[in-house]
């Protein structure tokens, strides 16, 4: 049942969510792009394979930075790729290396710190992050952060 109550509440949030992420024109095909991805640059030196995975999905911030608070509401996001120990997704918002987020996926939630930020186009950033912690589905994933927002505990 806690599943159940997991799937239609993300779902829920995410109809209710302003989705305002501008792709610029190279990646209008984004969301075919599935399954084991590619070096994104001839340098790309990752320890671990990615995956891609391209869904819906919703951010929180759990741990900003002093010079900039967030809102503690959910934020669209795009998930672009995963692997063992980090994620990326695009997102309308410039988020900062250091910031703690939380982001709600269909079959699990994660923890993750941003350490790399690209901006793509006008509402258009891609984010690079470690992984902090996976979670199974639970309605946890919606809580507000019991961490202070302008300090981490790292």
């Amino acid at each position: 049942m806690l599943e159940v109550d997991y799937s239609q509440r993300l779902s829920g949030l995410i109809e209710q969510v302003h989705w305002d992420i501008q792709l610029p024109v190279e990646l209008s095909d984004y969301f075919a792009s599935n399954g084991e991805a590619s070096n994104s640059f001839p340098t790309d030196e990752r320890s671990n394979q990615r995956i891609s995975i391209r869904t819906r999905g919703l951010l929180w911030s759990d741990v900003a930075l002093p010079f900039c608070p967030r809102p503690n509401r959910p934020i669209g996001i795009y998930t672009r790729d995963f692997s063992r120990t980090g994620a990326g997704f695009l997102s309308s918002v410039q988020f900062f290396p250091e910031e703690e987020l939380r982001v709600v996926l269909p079959t699990f939630w994660v923890r993750v710190r941003v350490t790399r930020v690209r901006r793509l186009g006008e509402a258009c950033f891609e984010i690079g992050t470690i992984l902090l912690h996976k979670y199974s589905p639970s309605l946890d994933a919606f809580e507000p952060s019991l961490e202070p927002q302008m300090e981490s505990t790292h």
